[in-house]
């Protein structure tokens, strides 16, 4: 049988600028709910999604910041078998709402549209002249509304005012963290380490910083390069998936969001086809998403991402992760009384019935136990009360922390591209992992692994890891983000030839280099090499390290481990990229 289509048209959803737009759209949802096997399909043009008229939700989403309620322009929860085809239409968000979010569905697809909000969380500046300790920035107001208010560069939008608290330096000529910069932090009320800037506006649109003693901006900053401002909370991704299967998003352009790109939270398998997080074309952004292009957190099934394309993001391009919760307390012989490691995973939910949950300690993330869960609760506080089928020891002395087995997925990327963001190109901490044809250009590692109960308290220990046929160029520019453009370094003590991620497969990639660095490797089971290449480039100037920096490892396998290619005599990181892109 195949799927009923409606045309929204039909049911006034049309394109146009309509306060009233986004609550007809969430009516007609609505009556779609118990109808399995529907193709929603939408006109072309452009689609203003306001929040009148609609009501407030508190999620606890995973790795944002919280916020007193949220407006969710296209709202699916409990949808089967449903597909909504944007027909090439450009979707804008006003007042910080959270575009999309799909939950306790299954069979759902999204379809042939582009994502980006009125006025981004973030706002750029071009500087006009720098100095060690003064620099003159012009920023458009049009654009990005500001103004100096007690010595603090304060910016505006539909519905929020917020001093700049970060910045990030984008190169004039690759558009990407300018080579000798990183995050430049400055104090405030709430962030206490940073930067005592003397800020004052002038004439033309520009304003002036001004720091003093022994403070300075970075050697490497260059007058025509670009300023990303950060003034506003990691609120909302664009798409946010949670409690559901069998979800693809195919044809759908990400050009801002106020956090992630697209989030799955305990979702089954997820598929990513031609899903681009890129700037918007026409506007001469710098950045794309705040946050992460694509996040994933205590998923399980498959994870697969096809031709998507990942750029200029403010954060990595890809993150597969569990999360460590930290145990405070045994209230019964059944039971685990369980907090989270870090603010931004409060209330976020560790495990369901049936799932595998380890205890550990934290600074080894060994399992040295493991049992089903039977139920999950909540105490006074807002904690986890956790079930378990047979009664858990009880923990020794130290820091005790418990992970879901269950939810980690097999992870394909396959012919993406990720390019230009602020730090690294993916994270995985997953189950097994298979990256083919990729394209990485990015100033921090290309593939960060690490696994630790210390910060972001980020779980998984991985079985196997292959990177087949992929192009690494120039990576690892700003160390800050990634000492090689492959690092592993789980923060696991060693124990007793255990190894928290067992095997890495390196086959038939190309790196393009400016120094010798490739891989920073810890606590790795096995290391296997075959018929890579290397190519030497003049992009950067070289930093000291060896090839190979690996410390507290198994074995390493090399057959034909790297093919040294001729030296690339190009002198700029664009012309190298550029060639390496087209090879």
């Amino acid at each position: 049988m195949g799927m009923e289509t409606i045309n929204a048209a039909d049911w006034g959803v049309l394109p146009g600028d309509d306060v009233s737009l986004a609550a007809r759209l969430g009516a007609l949802l609505s009556t779609l709910r118990e109808r399995p096997g529907v193709r929603l399909c939408m006109e072309p043009g452009i689609y203003h999604f306001y929040p009148q008229g609609l009501p407030l939700h508190r999620w606890n989403i995973s790795n944002h910041d919280a916020c007193g309620g949220q407006a969710a322009g296209l709202l699916l929860e409990g949808f089967r078998d449903f597909t909504l085809d944007g027909g090439g239409s450009r979707w804008v968000f006003h007042a910080q709402m959270l575009p999309c979010r799909v939950a306790h569905s299954s069979g759902v697809r999204l379809e042939n549209f582009s994502l980006d909000l009125a006025r981004p969380v973030y706002s750029e500046g071009v500087i006009r002249e720098v100095r060690p300790q003064q620099m003159t920035v012009w920023i458009d107001p049009e654009k990005y509304p500001w103004h100096v208010e007690n010595g603090r560069l304060v910016f505006t939008g539909e519905n929020f005012r917020r001093a700049m608290h970060l910045w990030l330096e984008m190169d004039a000529k690759t558009r990407a963290p300018a080579w000798g910069t990183e995050d430049l932090y400055f104090c405030t009320e709430t962030q206490k380490v940073g930067l005592h800037p003397a800020i004052k506006a002038a004439a033309g649109d520009l304003v002036q910083i001004t720091l003093k003693g022994g403070e300075h901006f970075f050697a490497g900053s260059r007058a025509g390069n670009r300023l990303v401002f950060r003034h506003h909370p990691r609120t909302a991704p664009a798409v946010y998936a949670a409690d559901s299967k069998d979800i693809c998003c195919e044809n759908i352009r990400v050009h801002h969001a106020a956090g992630m790109g697209f989030l799955a939270e305990r979702c089954e398998n997820v598929t990513l086809k031609r899903f681009d997080v890129t700037p918007s074309p026409g506007t001469g952004r710098c950045f794309s998403a705040a946050a992460d292009a694509a996040h994933f957190v205590n998923c399980g099934g498959k994870v697969a991402l096809e031709r998507c394309r990942f750029e200029n993001q403010m954060d990595d391009g890809l993150n597969v992760h569990g999360f460590y919760a930290v145990v405070r307390g045994r209230p019964g012989a059944r039971r685990l009384l369980l907090d989270w490691g870090h603010p931004m995973q409060r209330g976020v939910q560790l495990a369901r019935e049936g799932d595998v949950l380890a205890l550990m300690q934290a600074n080894v993330l060994r399992p040295a136990w493991q049992g089903k869960v039977r139920s999950v609760a909540e105490d006074k506080a807002g904690r986890m009360v956790v079930e378990l089928e047979t009664p858990p020891p009880l923990p020794e002395e130290g820091h005790w922390v418990a992970e879901n087995l269950t939810l980690s997925p097999e992870v394909t990327v396959k012919r993406c591209v990720f390019r230009g963001n602020r730090a690294r190109g993916m994270l995985l901490t997953c189950r097994s992992a298979l990256v083919e044809d990729c394209l990485f250009e990015v100033p921090g590692a290309a593939v960060y692994l690490e696994g630790e109960a210390e910060y972001w308290y980020e779980s998984g220990a991985t079985r196997e890891l292959v990177f087949k046929n992929n192009r690494f160029v120039n990576c690892s520019y700003i160390p800050a983000w990634g000492a090689a453009p492959i690092v592993a370094c789980p923060k696991a003590a060693h124990s007793g030839g255990w190894f928290f991620h067992r095997r890495i497969a390196l086959e038939g990639n190309s790196f393009f280099c400016f120094d010798e660095r490739i891989l920073q490797l810890r606590q790795t089971g096995e290391i296997c090499m075959t018929d890579n290449r290397y190519r030497a480039t003049r992009a950067y100037p070289p930093r000291k390290g060896t090839r190979y920096d690996i410390a507290d490892c198994g074995c390493l396998r090399e057959f034909h481990a790297f093919r040294t290619q001729e030296k690339d005599e190009s002198t700029s990181a664009g012309e190298t990229q550029a060639r390496a892109s087209r090879a």
